[in-house]
């Protein structure tokens, strides 16, 4: 199984792109914040991560301000076919906490 939910502030957004088929395509970065218990310890978690949105999430999302926080539900993917970099692929996503 791959999926994967995260909560972030939306803080960058590429120009909204289209693919040969005209599927909307929007590329966003997310900072995250949380604590999580690892081994009976807390471990707190500061990141940025990268998501990508296509079709109906894409051209919904690019209207949404930079600075709110989302709640966002995927996968994991690598960017590309070449690449080894992972992008988590928003499938749907909701005002966070």
């Amino acid at each position: 199984m791959n999926t994967i939910r995260l909560t972030g502030e939306f803080t960058q957004k590429a120009q909204m792109r289209y693919t040969p088929a005209g599927l909307a395509v929007l590329e966003v970065v997310f900072h995250h914040m949380s604590v999580v218990k690892e081994a009976g310890s807390d471990r707190k978690l500061v990141f940025d991560f990268a998501g990508k949105a296509c079709g109906d999430i894409a051209l919904a999302l690019d209207k949404e301000p930079l600075g709110s926080v989302f709640e966002v539900s995927g996968f994991l993917a690598p960017r590309s076919q070449r690449s080894r970099q992972m992008i988590v692929h928003i499938t749907q996503y909701s005002q966070g906490v």
